[in-house]
């Protein structure tokens, strides 16, 4: 019996991508690995591990790519109440003996155009990068670093990192051409909006008029990024979107969980009455102390 071999997160990714890219490849499906090592290759931010490999696929091709996944012995996390409603873009699998998760993505919040439209325009501006010996599809730099910006400024209220990614890409020093071609994908991919108060401070000229930010793919983006604010403005949106004979479903989850999904979202807390407890009314507390400024960021937009 051959010896099992323990990868690191850092083999893991590079294989992962490259099979990630064969995998979509061999049945023509266009995909492109975002995110990830490509951010620092392109001196967007720090070289850091990361804990997943993240694509972005085609969506017209989304559900075949998924199934070819698990074809090949990957299984999707299992999914809560919580987040079969509040995560819509993209799938997580994972594979024993493998210590990285694999994020699919069919389309990427804050490109605001239709999914496919967005996904053309990154496709049209990729470049390649190698990854464990394999050329692999990546966005250029400008798209990356639209990514980059939607990305922080998605999770700029839980993590010091997305605000410190989110300045240092504020702080980026561009050429005049960088600056017109970071425009150009925007406008192209519908992130304009989305950016609006990023751009212009990095001297990119974008215009963006009123009635772009009534659309109802701006106001989707807005409950977004109010999102950052904690799980209680998740909850709070959800509610709103509910139809009325669904909203009690809504108000006892949001409330208590089942067990089962407190347990993946919480393995850490140990399967006993008074731990379980415990954790719940901590669950509480958070959920009160967010809630103020969960309703604010709602309101606001």
């Amino acid at each position: 019996m051959p010896e099992q071999v323990e990868l690191s997160l850092d083999e893991a990714n590079e294989l992962l991508s490259a099979w990630a890219c064969h995998r979509a490849e061999e049945r023509g499906i266009r995909m492109l690995l975002i995110k990830g090592r490509a951010l620092s290759d392109y001196g967007l931010r720090p070289r850091r591990t990361s804990a997943d490999v993240d694509v972005l696929v085609d969506p017209a091709r989304f559900a075949e790519y998924c199934t070819a996944i698990i074809d090949a012995g990957w299984e999707e996390f299992p999914g809560t109440f919580a987040s079969d409603a509040f995560t819509l873009h993209s799938r997580s699998f994972r594979r024993s003996g493998w210590p990285n998760s694999f994020d699919v993505h069919s389309y990427y919040p804050g490109f605001l155009v239709a999914p496919d439209v967005a996904f053309d325009a990154l496709w049209e501006r990729r470049a390649t990068a190698e990854f464990a010996h394999r050329r692999c599809p990546v966005p250029d730099r400008a798209s990356s670093i639209l990514i980059l910006a939607l990305h922080s400024l998605r999770g700029t209220d839980q993590q010091p990192r997305h605000r410190d990614e989110l300045a240092a890409v504020r702080a980026l020093i561009l050429t005049d051409a960088e600056r017109i071609d970071l425009g150009d994908a925007a406008r192209e991919t519908g992130a304009a909006a989305a950016l609006r108060e990023i751009l212009p401070a990095m001297g990119v000229v974008v215009e963006v008029s009123a009635d772009d930010l009534r659309t109802p793919e701006y106001r989707e983006w807005h409950r977004k990024t109010a999102e950052a604010r904690g799980a209680a403005a998740s909850w709070l949106l959800l509610f709103g979107r509910a139809r009325w004979r669904d909203k009690p479903g809504v108000i006892r989850q949001a409330v208590w969980p089942t067990r089962a999904d407190f347990a993946i979202n919480h393995p850490e807390v140990p399967d006993r009455w008074l731990p379980q407890v415990k954790a719940r009314i901590a669950r509480w507390a958070r959920g009160i102390r967010h809630l103020p400024a969960a309703l604010a960021a709602l309101l606001k937009g």
